[in-house]
């Protein structure tokens, strides 16, 4: 039997699903309505919780929907998909993930005087970056955008993900490659050289299907991260060999791009230029800082040239970035 006021939370599971996704969040509750309220819909709340209670006890909220006879959709990307033909499925549908919807949602079902509750958490994993031939801007054909993103341990981003990315604040004025062969960039603040087809308003620039052998950059999506990602030094710095080699010698190798952004998403802050698997030299910073590259997060990139072209020399010193496997060990039986 239920408590005719309130329930405590059911433990659900957590939900993994990568960027711009969609998900089902599941809310089937088996509360009924009472005799005085048998023709009253029932009042359907989600809600976003997070962080650490406060010294009031209460968690900061979001509401996400609230549904009572017709559904209103949040945002527009928020259903009750079973809600129409059954009023006792809540089940949350959330279209287009992005990165900030990770987190925990709470469902609240009210029929009558009758409470119940249920939560979920939900992590949207993956990251998007951008990523720039070696030697030049601009250089890379739609079969080498493809590949350069496999040897960064990511894919070719899909237009949905860059979407999902730019609608969390992404700003990035290099047209790059898509998995469709169309070029896009994503533009929040509109400057010279950055209008693009929305002139002043944010938006996805879109150069359209291009010819495969024509030029520019590539946006390429990192799923999720196996290891470790960690930086190291030595006293008198490292060339690239140097680098690779120590890394080996800690039982690990030098990180790929897209490894280092996925550890930059879990929050690794480190104010150090590191040599990468691709050649090229960068650092991710969490909290910006002075002569830290910036007032934005984000991975930065340290090029030969002011223009921000060309990886540098490989006999250059810098720190390293190493990548180590996870290492799961079966128990005796």
């Amino acid at each position: 039997l239920h408590n005719p006021h309130h329930l405590q939370p059911y433990t659900n599971p957590p939900v993994h699903l990568t960027l711009s996704k969609t998900v089902l969040l599941p809310c089937l509750f088996t509360l009924r309505p009472s005799a005085g309220s048998f023709h009253e819909p029932p009042r359907i709340k989600w809600t976003k919780v997070w962080g650490q209670r406060g010294s009031d006890g209460l968690q900061k909220e979001q509401s996400v929907l609230v549904a009572k006879d017709n559904v209103k959709a949040f945002q527009g990307r928020v259903t009750l998909p079973g809600y129409n033909k059954n009023r006792y499925n809540a089940s949350l549908a959330l279209t287009g993930l992005r990165s900030s919807d990770s987190g925990l949602y709470r469902c609240e079902v009210v029929v009558g005087i009758n409470d119940e509750q249920d939560t979920v958490p939900l992590e949207v994993t993956g990251v998007v970056f951008h990523y720039r031939a070696p030697h030049d801007r601009y250089a890379l054909s739609f079969a080498d955008a493809k590949r350069v993103c496999i040897e960064n341990s990511a894919a070719i981003a899909t237009p949905g993900q860059l979407q999902a990315t730019f609608a969390d604040g992404y700003d990035n004025c290099d047209a790059g490659w898509l998995s469709d062969q169309t070029v896009r960039y994503p533009i929040q603040s509109p400057r010279p050289g950055c209008y693009g087809d929305c002139e002043d308003s944010p938006g996805v620039r879109n150069y359209g299907n291009r010819s495969p052998d024509e030029l520019f950059d590539v946006y390429c999506f990192a799923k999720r991260l196996q290891g470790e990602v960690f930086h190291s030094t030595v006293p008198e710095k490292l060339s690239l060999a140097t680098a690779s080699t120590h890394c080996h010698s800690l039982g690990a190798q030098l990180a790929t791009v897209g490894q280092l952004f996925l550890a930059w998403q879990a929050g690794l802050d480190q104010c150090d230029p590191g040599w990468l698997a691709d050649g090229s030299v960068r650092y991710p910073i969490n909290v910006p800082r002075k002569n830290c590259g910036g007032d934005e997060p984000g991975v930065r990139t340290v090029y030969n040239n002011p223009n921000r072209t060309g990886f540098p020399d490989t006999s250059a010193l810098f720190d390293a970035y190493c990548y180590r496997e996870s290492v799961c060990v079966m128990p005796f039986k």
